[in-house]
């Protein structure tokens, strides 16, 4: 098997194993007797531990060149993880388990695309990571839609066991990918000065920390939402895996929108179609409606998965690569969703899901906007330690 092709198997069975567990971790957690104030406050420890770990896991690994050992790891850590937090239904022990399983994967993503991107850089084919990163989307979809439809309704406890396995194997994947090349001497002060050096990027940084903001309610409580407007298992299913389905066509497709509108029109126009989303949500109280508003979530996350990470690629130098994703996976992933998730759990809990959205609409479209302000005074492609201040 190519080195592209043990890449696209990554990434479909890293988010197969997102697609078994984070949609339906809430209703896992309510079945076991938490409250909505408990389960969100939970919910929200990952992100945040997310947010305090990935830079850190970015900078060792791009200074001490532990890459592809680092990914084992993590792997290997966050199935141990979920193993043990499929044992209990204490708390207090939840919470300890899950922010150790927040830890542990909190480096996955980001290691398995600066790895990937590597890889094609060396090719000459970096553009073409859409056509890497469409399998897990692919990945997502068939998870999402089968817990959905066949253990949502039965037994929802099985999402932990099967996520649990997944990274199992996802780690003994890892084992067999290339791994980076040395780009240079780097160091801890470099490190630790690089959203110093170009004020841009920390911007970029808040605006989707914004729109991560809203990514982390919905990937949680979709299937709650969706269960309250009387939605059966088949079609919570089928909501998720038609939002990971669509990205497909869309992430394969990143370089001929790329030469045909330039990242700024691509990138915006992307990002925009989720607060669109969110109005929506806020009316729709027939669940077969929902199905075609899925298409919104494609389109954004398009333009948030491979158009932003090549954005951020291009800007830094290649020696930062794990630092520069770990900083836009900590800020779109990590931070912005634990706010969320806390809001979202109080506020579920005390005036219901319409709320919720109205406040992922304003998250949202400030978010937008920022980022629109940012990119359209931002060359596209120069290095960051080229670009003036």
């Amino acid at each position: 098997m190519s080195p592209t092709a043990r890449f696209r198997l990554f990434f479909s069975l890293e988010y197969a194993g997102i697609g078994i567990l984070m949609p339906y971790l809430a209703l896992y957690l309510a079945s076991i007797g938490l409250s909505g104030t408990q389960i969100g406050g939970l919910l929200a420890l990952g992100p945040l531990i997310a947010f305090l770990v990935q830079p850190v896991w970015g900078l060792v690994t791009d200074i001490y060149h532990l890459h592809r050992r680092a990914l084992v790891l993590a792997c290997f850590g966050a199935a141990a993880a979920i193993a043990a937090f499929a044992a209990t239904a204490d708390y207090r022990l939840l919470l300890v388990l899950y922010a150790l399983h927040a830890v542990m994967r909190a480096p996955v993503a980001i290691l398995g695309t600066s790895l990937a991107l590597e890889h094609l850089e060396q090719n000459g084919q970096r553009d073409t990571f859409g056509g890497i990163r469409l399998w897990g989307s692919i990945g997502f979809a068939v998870t999402s839609f089968g817990i959905g439809a066949w253990l949502v309704d039965r037994a929802i406890w099985w999402i932990l066991p099967l996520y649990s396995l997944s990274y199992l194997v996802l780690g003994l994947i890892g084992l067999t990918l290339p791994d980076a090349e040395v780009h240079g001497d780097v160091r801890w002060r470099e490190g630790l000065s690089l959203l110093r050096l170009k004020p841009a990027l920390t911007v970029f940084l808040v605006g989707a920390l914004l729109i991560g903001t809203t990514l982390g309610i919905v990937n949680n409580y979709l299937a709650v939402y969706l269960r309250d407007i009387a939605a059966p298992g088949w079609v919570i299913g089928t909501a998720l895996a038609i939002s990971a389905l669509f990205e497909v066509p869309l992430m394969a497709r990143v370089p001929a929108f790329l030469r045909r509108w330039g990242f700024r029109i691509v990138f915006i126009g992307g990002v925009g179609a989720l607060p669109l989303r969110w109005i929506l949500y806020t009316f729709i109280e027939n669940p077969y409606l929902v199905l075609p508003t899925q298409v919104l979530h494609s389109i954004g996350m398009m333009a948030l998965l491979v158009v932003a990470v090549l954005y951020v690629d291009r800007i830094l130098p290649a020696r930062w690569r794990a630092s520069g994703q770990a900083l836009y996976a900590a800020s779109l992933y990590g931070i912005g969703p634990s706010i969320g998730l806390a809001l979202a759990g109080t506020i579920y809990e005390s005036a219901g899901i319409r709320l919720v959205w109205v406040l992922c609409v304003v998250t949202a479209t400030i978010g937008t906007a920022l980022l629109a302000v940012v990119v359209r005074r931002q060359p596209e492609s120069q290095p960051l330690e080229e670009v003036p201040a």
